[in-house]
């Protein structure tokens, strides 16, 4: 079996996502809408657990009305500044365990994240 690697290079070019005009006080957190599930895992592994801990209070008081502002739209019309919001929201996930659970960045014994290569076509979504 051919071991993968994630190539994180290209996480540092990426530009900050636009957020909808009433989450502009988001703006400082942009940087963590991230458009996959890879991009989300190395930030994880790259911010400080400060960072990380600032982002999910950050986060969990936006919560409500985030939810709210994103049922608003259909599955799969979500305009590109509402999915930003919605990644947003994906990079709260990922942080979550780091969080709750670990009180670090890497999961505790867990083998090197570069290795966890994500299959990012995949779509875990019942048929509409």
């Amino acid at each position: 079996m051919e071991e993968k690697i994630i190539n994180t290079g290209g996480l540092q070019t990426q530009r900050t996502a636009a957020l909808p005009e009433r989450f502009a006080h988001l703006n400082a957190i942009a940087h963590w809408s991230l458009p996959t599930e890879t991009a989300r895992n190395i930030q994880r592994h790259r911010a400080s657990m400060e960072e990380i801990r600032a982002f999910a209070q950050t986060m969990l008081s936006e919560l409500d009305a985030i939810t709210a502002y994103l049922d608003t739209f259909e599955p799969g019309a979500m305009p590109a500044e509402a999915q930003a919001l919605m990644n947003l929201l994906l990079s709260l996930a990922e942080v979550a365990p780091a969080v709750e659970f670990y009180r670090q960045q890497a999961v505790i014994d867990g083998f090197d994240p570069r290795r966890f290569v994500a299959d990012e076509a995949f779509k875990l979504a019942p048929a509409l």
